[in-house]
C-alpha cells in the first residue's frame, strides 16, 4: 500500500506502520490510494492525475472549499479533522464572550492610555441567553462550558429534533432561526458554509436581535454579510462582535472593523493550540489502520 503524507507526519506514520510505503509528494507516488493533508491539495487538477486514490484525509473541520461533486463521482472516500478543534474552539468562544461581559476591551484602553476609569455598566453573564446555531461537536462543547454560567442555552438545527445534551432547548426552521436571533444575548455562528448558510446572517435577521446582544462567529465569514454587520455595529444597532473569520482572509487593513472599539478580532486562530498536532495524529492512525482493514473511517463527510 501506498500512502502520500505531509511531510510534519512522515515520521510518526513511517514508525507505526512500516509496511506501508509513505510518500510527502504527489508526483512521487501518482498511484497512492490515500493521501493525507491540507484541503488545498485536494483539486481536481491534482486528484485527475491519481487514478487508484480511494481516501481523503484532511488535517482541517471545514471544506466548504473543496468539490465534494468531483469526489463523489469519483468513489473518493472523504474525510476532514472534525472534533480535533473543538475544544480550543470552544474555550475561544468563552473568552470572546467575557472579552465583552467583564468590559476587558474598555479596560485594555484605559491601561493602555495610562487611565484609572472605573466603568459601571456590566450585567451579570449568569440568567442571560446564548444561542447556538448548529449543534455539531464544536456547539456541543461551547454548551457544555457555558452552563457552568447558568445561562440558557438555545441551539439552532436543521434538522429538528426533540433534545440534545448541554442544551435548554433545540430550534429549527425560520421561525426556530427568528426566536434565537430575537430572544439571545449573544449569538454564536458554528455552522459549516454553504449554499443555504451563505449570508444567512444580514440586514434582515440582524435587526431582529436586540441592541444589547451580541455575535459571535468561529465558523466561516461569509455565514455573515460582512457589510451589513459592519453596519450594525457602527450603529450600535447590536452591542458586540466577537470574529474569528471574515469574509476575505486576511482582513484588509482599511476594514472598518479593525477601528471599532464593539468588535474584538483574532486571525482565524480560535482552533490552533499545540495539543492539535497529538490529536491529529491519533486520528491519522486510527483512520490508516481501518484503512488496511477496510473498516468504516472516522469522520467521513457524506
Amino acid at each position: 500500500m501506498k500512502i502520500i503524507i505531509h511531510k510534519k507526519y512522515l515520521d510518526i506514520v513511517s514508525e507505526k506502520f512500516p509496511d506501508i510505503e509513505f510518500f510527502t509528494e504527489i508526483d512521487d507516488c501518482l498511484e497512492a490510494e490515500a493521501f493525507i493533508g491540507e484541503p488545498m491539495d485536494f483539486v481536481p487538477e491534482k486528484l485527475d492525475k491519481m487514478p487508484n486514490i480511494k481516501w481523503l484525509q484532511s488535517f482541517r473541520a471545514g471544506y466548504d472549499t473543496l468539490d465534494l461533486d468531483y469526489m463523489r463521482k469519483r468513489n473518493i472516500t472523504f474525510c476532514n479533522g472534525k472534533d480535533i478543534y473543538s475544544i480550543p474552539i470552544a474555550e475561544d468562544v468563552v473568552c470572546k464572550i467575557l472579552m465583552h461581559n467583564t468590559n476587558a476591551l474598555k479596560f485594555l484602553k484605559s491601561q493602555k492610555e495610562h487611565k484609572w476609569e472605573p466603568y459601571q455598566k456590566r450585567t451579570e453573564f449568569r440568567g442571560q441567553t446564548v444561542g447556538i446555531i448548529g449543534t455539531g461537536s464544536i456547539a456541543t462543547e461551547i454548551a457544555k462550558r457555558l452552563q457552568g454560567f447558568g445561562v440558557k442555552i438555545i441551539g439552532y438545527k436543521r434538522n429538528p429534533v426533540s433534545a440534545m445534551a448541554y442544551f435548554d432547548e433545540i430550534l429549527s426552521g425560520k421561525k426556530g432561526l427568528k426566536y434565537l436571533m430575537s430572544n439571545s444575548d449573544y449569538i454564536i455562528i458554528t455552522v459549516d458554509l454553504n449554499k443555504d448558510t451563505y449570508h444567512m446572517i444580514n440586514k434582515g435577521t440582524l435587526e431582529l436581535m436586540k441592541n444589547t446582544a451580541s455575535i459571535i462567529n468561529i465558523a466561516r465569514g461569509s455565514i455573515i454579510n460582512q457589510k451589513d454587520l459592519t453596519e450594525a455595529l457602527i450603529n450600535e444597532l447590536i452591542s458586540y462582535a466577537g470574529l474569528d473569520v471574515f469574509e476575505v482572509e486576511p482582513l484588509p487593513e482599511d476594514d472598518e472593523l479593525w477601528d471599532l472599539e464593539n468588535v474584538y478580532i483574532t486571525p482565524h486562530a480560535s482552533g490552533i493550540v499545540k495539543e492539535n498536532k497529538k490529536r491529529l495524529a491519533e486520528l491519522i492512525i486510527a483512520n490508516i489502520q481501518r484503512f488496511i482493514d477496510n473498516e468504516k473511517l472516522a469522520n467521513v463527510v457524506k
